[in-house]
């Protein structure tokens, strides 16, 4: 099971690749925060969002973030101010950075770029969601990567539009981990060596 020692070493060693967004393309960034609780394995913060019209991941299991403001000077800023804003954790500097992942909902894409951020808490926080956030849990790291968390999910319909289609996932409790955070957890998974379990046909 990855430490988070671990997870520091993989990171330092990671050259991430990087979108450089143009035209219409939109920026943001999201917060992967790492805790490792005193004699236990490293544990993922997560927010389940808030139903909102014209959220195109409302409802959904996320990373902590948003889009970029044009007051950020960066997108390390983004993914530090829009954590503070939805779960009211302050963070210091990233210990590393994954991939950029280009947003989509289906076969279409949002038009932004999400720039994944990884962070290390030395204890746990009290979190304050804002309106925004439905509810924030701890994943173990160790759950995730085991067999029995991973699942197809089928979503039924995206909108009018849209119809749903079915999805790799990692299921924790009451919550589903899908779509564009379960891509980024793979990315995750990849830099420590390893990978998502095979939620099978």
């Amino acid at each position: 099971m990855p430490s988070l020692e671990l997870i520091r070493r993989s990171l330092s060693q990671h050259e991430p690749t990087l979108v450089e967004p143009g035209g219409e393309v939109g920026e943001a960034a999201v917060a992967v925060i790492v805790l490792e609780p005193p004699g236990r394995g490293p544990e993922l913060l997560f927010i389940e969002r808030a139903v909102r019209e014209g959220d195109p991941w409302s409802g959904q299991m996320a990373f902590p973030g948003g889009r970029r403001d044009p007051s950020d000077l960066h997108l390390e800023r983004t993914a530090a101010r829009e954590t503070l804003e939805e779960v009211g954790i302050e963070l210091d500097r990233p210990i590393g950075r994954l991939d950029d992942f280009s947003g989509s909902r289906a076969a279409r894409p949002t038009a932004i770029v999400v720039a994944p951020y990884v962070y290390e808490l030395a204890e746990r926080p009290k979190l304050r969601p804002n309106r925004e956030v439905n509810s924030a849990v701890w994943v173990p790291l160790e759950w995730i990567l085991c067999s029995e968390s991973a699942i197809q999910y089928q979503f039924s319909q995206f909108s009018r539009e849209e119809s749903g289609g079915t999805f790799p996932a990692v299921r924790y409790e009451r919550y589903t981990i899908w779509g564009l955070t379960y891509r980024i957890l793979t990315s995750f998974a990849e830099v420590l060596g390893t990978e998502l379990p095979d939620p099978g046909p």
